[in-house]
């Protein structure tokens, strides 16, 4: 039998052909890594107890190089001298909520991604509020600026001179012996790429365990340079027309123990009490719902405040540089 010269069966002549599959996972969402917060040293607020806290600590007594005279005692003694700052907590909110037909009819549970979604706004809400603070008080004081000149780029000797620059004031490092430092992917290229002497590759190419970092860091830890820890995030601030330039300036932080004090109402940890985000069902109707057409929501409300250490020296060095490929 002899074929047709074309099938008379095609797909635009079927009423219910399908006209496209619809995938049930949504791709993952493009979200900056967040490392502000793990740089915070974390004091628990009770509750029932307002929303400032007094944190302080004492100024260091200097040397007393007057020998004593035998037999008379040292006039009234010293003094000692307190520093304080308050903590004040603040209430930050937010909810999405969802119809009743996207939660019976949506091809994926969209309350659950909605949730997860509204969870990255509040952690990104936190590092900002970090972020704000240690720009506020680094245009306030000079000896927290470590400024790259334009047309230079993020290298190892910057993130030593940041470390160095806190130990000259008597700042230790975190537990683990390191300062603690998040700068964003473009400033983090320019490390990796430091070739100078001393530099990043100088320091790692004679290390097994640390060759893979020469190319693509195995995660979102750079590594430790010049004594800091670094950290990859994007949530970070710019600055436009850099040093009277049309090139952007990217701040990164080092941030030494008690360089931040930061608290909220309960427990402190992400995903606990206060941080977690609640997803309420809505199955009987309300006076101002009777229909019930509103389903389900996702929210969070969390409280939370921090400051930088108390006294003139502060624990924290902001570094601002432009980047080669940036």
């Amino acid at each position: 039998m002899a074929l047709p010269t074309a099938a008379g069966v095609i797909s635009s002549g079927l009423a219910a052909y399908p006209a496209i599959y619809y995938d049930r996972v949504a791709l993952e969402t493009l979200r900056s890594n967040l490392f502000l917060y793990p740089a915070c040293d974390l004091k628990q607020m009770p509750d029932k107890s307002g929303v400032a806290m007094q944190i302080f600590d004492y100024s260091a007594l200097q040397a007393n190089t007057v020998a004593a005279t035998e037999g008379a005692p040292n006039g009234n003694g010293v003094t000692l001298t307190q520093n304080v700052r308050t903590l004040t907590l603040s209430n930050y909110v937010d909810y999405v909520s969802f119809s009743n037909k996207v939660v019976l009819t949506a091809i994926s549970d969209t309350v659950a991604e909605g949730a997860a979604e509204l969870a990255y706004r509040g952690a990104l809400t936190v590092d900002t509020v970090i972020s704000t603070l240690l720009d506020s008080v680094a245009s306030g004081d000079a000896s927290c600026r470590i400024d790259v000149n334009d047309g230079s780029y993020m290298s190892a000797a910057k993130s030593r001179q940041a470390q160095m620059s806190l130990r000259s004031v008597n700042v230790k490092p975190k537990a683990n012996g390191s300062f603690y430092g998040v700068l964003p992917s473009v400033m983090a290229f320019d490390l990796i790429n430091d070739s100078s002497t001393g530099g990043f590759i100088d320091l790692f190419k004679y290390t097994d365990s640390q060759k893979a970092n020469l190319e693509v860091p195995a995660s979102n830890r750079i590594g430790i340079v010049g004594g800091v820890e670094w950290f990859e995030s994007n949530a970070l601030p710019t600055e436009t027309n850099w040093q009277t330039t049309s090139h952007t300036a990217y701040h990164a932080y080092v941030i030494g123990k008690n360089g931040l004090i930061a608290s909220s109402l309960g427990k402190t940890q992400l995903a606990q009490k206060n941080f977690a985000v609640k997803v309420s069902k809505f199955d009987t109707p309300i006076a101002v719902d009777p229909a019930n057409q509103i389903a389900a929501a996702a929210s969070y409300n969390f409280f939370f405040g921090v400051v930088q250490r108390t006294g003139s020296t502060n624990g924290f060095r902001r570094i601002r540089s432009e980047s080669s490929i940036g």
